[in-house]
């Protein structure tokens, strides 16, 4: 009897020391488990939110022209682009010519937050579509009676003052130079755009194309002695009518900018 108590208690101190070494191997397991888990999501980066023929725009700004993505360059971090246009039966699109601009992938994905379309960038022509109209030829035997008559010729001026609702982007760097879309109503061809601020020389923008009353894009070349700060963007019809949007487009210095007093 003596003897089968022993053999009773040897036999449960067995059986406690394999439960505490089957507990601490559970505990080794997570432990190395979550450190795996910590070291992969460490190493999960963040790509590039767009694609080449991508067609994005601003959530305020028109739909057409809208820009596309031509191509994305990982030694820059910056993205190709180029205005697009949309065809007359609503399908994209078209380009007015070949040229591209590079933008900063931080600037442009957070100020061009809509996708609204996907398209194959080497399908997209540069020129806007011919549209082909047949013209019908009826040829009919009639007596023609001649009457001259003097018609008054009116000529009414435009007083289309233009407004300006958004920019994009409305910002840029002093010594760079900056390619923007300014969007509103009343806009009409052969208007003119520059930057103002009391007390500096006006910067007059280049490049001026009137997509359409309420679309325009130009480029704005930024010195470095361009004063740091709020800009007033002004945009002036043929006719002489001005709209502006006070302390609209921000300068950033460059660290080399010339700060007047």
């Amino acid at each position: 009897m003596e003897r089968s108590a022993k053999i009773f208690i040897i036999l449960s101190i067995f059986l406690v020391i394999g439960i505490s070494m089957a507990g601490c191997s559970d505990n080794s397991d997570q432990t190395a488990s979550g450190s795996t888990s910590d070291t992969v999501a460490a190493m999960t980066t963040t790509g590039p939110l767009f694609t080449a023929g991508d067609i994005v725009r601003s959530a305020t700004g028109s739909e057409s022209p809208a820009w596309l993505v031509v191509s994305y360059d990982s030694a820059s971090d910056s993205y190709s682009r180029a205005l697009i246009y949309k065809n007359t039966d609503g399908s994209w699109g078209y380009r007015e010519n070949s040229n591209t601009e590079m933008s900063q992938r931080a600037v442009m994905e957070k100020v061009d937050t809509v996708k609204i379309a996907h398209v194959t960038v080497s399908s997209v022509p540069t020129a806007a579509p011919t549209t082909i109209t047949t013209a019908v030829t009826t040829t009919a035997t009639r007596t023609t009676t001649a009457t001259t008559t003097t018609a008054a010729v009116t000529t009414t001026s435009s007083t289309a003052r233009p407004s300006i609702k958004a920019m994009d982007p409305g910002e840029g760097e002093a010594g760079t130079t900056v390619s923007t879309e300014v969007t509103g109503s009343e806009f009409e061809s052969g208007l003119t755009a520059l930057l103002r601020h009391s007390g500096e020389s006006s910067i007059t923008a280049t490049a001026v194309t009137f997509a359409s009353s309420s679309s325009m894009t130009c480029t704005f070349n930024l010195p470095n002695t361009t004063k740091v700060g709020t800009w007033d963007i002004v945009v002036t019809n043929p006719n002489g009518l001005s709209g502006e949007n006070n302390n609209y487009f921000t300068v950033h210095g460059n660290g080399t900018t010339w700060a007047k007093d």
